[in-house]
């Protein structure tokens, strides 16, 4: 960033990656009056406008999947879920986001439990609490070894519903299993697996339309995997960010929409972009509000920004059924609406429960075992009073000989009260 800034010729806006960079560059943009773009960074920090005034991103934040879980909460009346997260910021950032989305939806949070390395104990207690909907927020090396233990706890099946994150690749849950020691079969791994939801932000246009650069989706992916078959990436192996791509496409085409309007606007008062330099607050400001406005249909989708610099973007949600992911539907958290196909899989065909359910039921006999109970329970009162009366009328006799009869008689008696 120091060569950036200090070299000709002068940057108007700053590109970005990942959420560690983006925290740095972001929070120091500012100082020189710079807008940031990033197209990797998820993690829910950088919506903070008061740390993050210029930063945009056409990645969605980590909390955008928040809304979608407790759509589908509301829409199996799950009032009572469990936490278990990595200990980690930006899955810090989400659960806090989640704990305030729930208080507000009425869905208590029975327990939250985090871990570094190890989830052992924190899925041990998750049973402990009777814990039946559970969101699971961490990486996918932790999550291998999460789904082991659920497996080893017996946290699945038809009483459980696991939320995870989408963006694992698709066999992620039987790859790597002795590279990192995990002492779970792959058939165990696919059993604790089995029926689990993912929500992850869509990150392609999910319509077969032309974009504003003229491609369908479909048309950018094509030439993208041709390119990566130039450069030497074969049998479907792709770099690392290959699912970032569509987002920094996107990326660049945002910045040229916000250059474009910031010229426009500027020569409306004779003004000009190439006026600008670091201390040249009103430009910059030019360039903000044209960012904030963009708006276009690009390969990642519609692409928009919230006040905060967030992509507004929709939210997919599949199941795990069989070993392999089925979408079950879409989430536009603008519009609040869930576009649900009813492809739900669930054992037994019933949506496990939220709780153990503790049902009051009054248990009868029948009239005729009641009246003979009634009788022989009479009879033997009779008997035990006659008997009592006996003893009462030969209290006379000698005491070796009344001591048993005493014994007698106060049995009777208990016995004729109980």
């Amino acid at each position: 960033m120091y060569d950036l800034l200090y070299n000709q010729p002068t940057k108007l806006m700053l590109l970005g990656g990942c959420s560690t960079v983006c925290t740095t560059i972001g929070e120091a943009a500012k100082m020189w009056n710079l807008v940031v773009l990033s197209y990797g960074s998820s993690s829910p920090a950088l919506s903070d406008r008061q740390r993050f005034p210029t930063f945009f991103r056409t990645h969605p934040s980590a909390t955008v999947h928040n809304p979608t879980r407790i759509k589908i909460m509301q829409k199996y009346n799950w009032s009572r879920v469990a936490i278990l997260q990595q200990a980690e910021e930006v899955f810090i950032s989400t659960v806090e986001d989640l704990e305030l989305r729930c208080k507000e939806a009425n869905i208590e949070i029975v327990t939250r439990q985090s871990f570094l390395t190890d989830p052992t104990d924190a899925v041990r207690n998750l049973k402990r609490q009777d814990a039946r909907i559970i969101v699971g927020l961490f990486y996918v090396n932790a999550a291998r070894r999460v789904l082991c233990e659920i497996f080893k706890n017996k946290l699945f099946g038809k009483s459980y519903v696991w939320f995870f994150i989408g963006w694992y690749e698709d066999n992620w849950f039987e790859s790597h299993l002795q590279e990192e020691n995990l002492n779970c079969t792959k058939e165990e791994m696919r059993a604790a697996a089995q029926y689990h939801l993912t929500t992850e932000a869509l990150m392609w246009n999910k319509d077969n339309e032309k974009t504003i650069s003229g491609m369908t989706a479909g048309d950018f992916r094509r030439r993208l995997n041709q390119a990566l078959i130039d450069l030497g990436y074969e049998n479907q192996s792709t770099p690392v960010g290959y699912q970032e791509a569509p987002l920094a496409y996107d990326a660049v085409w945002s910045v040229a929409l916000a250059l474009n309007k910031t010229m426009e606007t500027l020569a409306a008062v004779n003004r000009s972009i190439e006026e600008f330099t670091y201390t040249n607050k009103e430009i910059a400001d030019e360039l903000y509000k044209a960012m904030n406005a963009t708006q276009f249909l690009g390969v990642s989708g519609r692409v928009a920004f919230s006040n905060d610099g967030d992509r507004i973007a929709w939210t997919q949600v599949e199941q795990m059924i069989e070993g392999r992911y089925h979408k079950l539907g879409y989430f536009d958290v603008q519009t609040d609406n869930l576009t649900w196909f009813n492809r739900e899989k669930w054992i037994g065909d019933k949506v496990p429960q939220d709780r153990t359910i503790v049902r009051r039921q009054l248990r009868t006999v029948s009239l005729g075992l009641f009246i003979s109970m009634c009788t022989i329970s009479g009879v033997g009162a009779m008997w035990a009073l006659l008997l009592l009366i006996f003893t009462f009328i030969h209290r006379h006799r000698r005491y070796s000989d009344l001591l048993p009869c005493l014994s007698s008689s106060f049995l009777l008696l208990f016995t004729f009260i109980h």
